[in-house]
């Protein structure tokens, strides 16, 4: 009985600190004290069904270890507080098409009716199955026009895009820039569509009426201190 106890002490103890792990929100606020560990303790039972004592979901959280968590994260911090500059740009479409034979024969033609000198935006995504085509919402029915019917597998539009650029030189290669960011859109209840990063920068899509308040949120992280 005594190593049938034990096994399952393990695998709550297991099992509480990958909830923690997958909630950096809560990891947060329990880091600072926000949060009240026996309450916590009780929503991690209740909301996962946990078969526990209290009392032993109670010690797993404290017994978690936030050193690694709080490395990672302060030094995104770090990062995220150095000079940046944000912009939105909208009304955007993302045609999503499957990726065939035909598909690549047709991709040379989206710049007969994309005009990048001209401010057009245009970023086209491959995925193993999928090719994603980032235009502006006024060129979609004429980029939609060069392929199948059959080939089209979904069209998004009335999207917003909030640019995140001229990032430090380290910021590509530190880990919980994204984490962090993405938390707070999410926190704020606005779904992030799709996320696209370069050298300097990262592109966040979101629906277009979400776009102002995704722009407050990410300036306020990014450059509210």
């Amino acid at each position: 009985m005594t190593n049938i106890n034990k096994l399952s002490t393990i695998n709550i103890t297991k099992k509480i600190w990958k909830l923690l792990d997958q909630n950096p929100c809560i990891l947060k606020n329990l880091r600072c004290g926000l949060i009240n560990v026996t309450a916590l303790a009780k929503y991690f039972i209740k909301e996962e069904n946990l078969d526990t004592t209290l009392d032993a979901a109670i010690s797993a959280i404290r017994r978690y270890d936030y050193s690694e968590h709080e490395n990672v994260f302060e030094n995104a911090s770090k990062v995220i507080r150095k000079p940046t500059a944000i912009s939105t740009r909208s009304p955007l479409a993302i045609l999503s098409v499957v990726k065939d034979i035909e598909v690549p024969k047709t991709l040379p033609q989206l710049y007969s009716v994309i005009r990048p000198n001209q401010g057009d935006v245009l970023r086209v995504i491959q995925g193993n199955k999928s090719v994603k085509i980032i235009i502006d919402k006024h060129n979609l029915k004429s980029i939609k026009s060069l392929f199948l019917d059959k080939d089209i597998l979904t069209v998004d539009d009335d999207l917003g895009e909030i640019c995140v650029h001229n990032m430090v030189s380290n910021g590509r290669n530190t880990p919980g820039i994204l984490a962090i960011s993405a938390n707070e859109l999410a926190i704020n209840n606005i779904n992030i569509l799709d996320i696209l990063s370069g050298s300097s920068e990262i592109l966040w899509f979101v629906d277009e009426k979400d776009i102002q308040k995704a722009y407050n949120v990410l300036y306020q992280l990014w450059k509210g201190n």
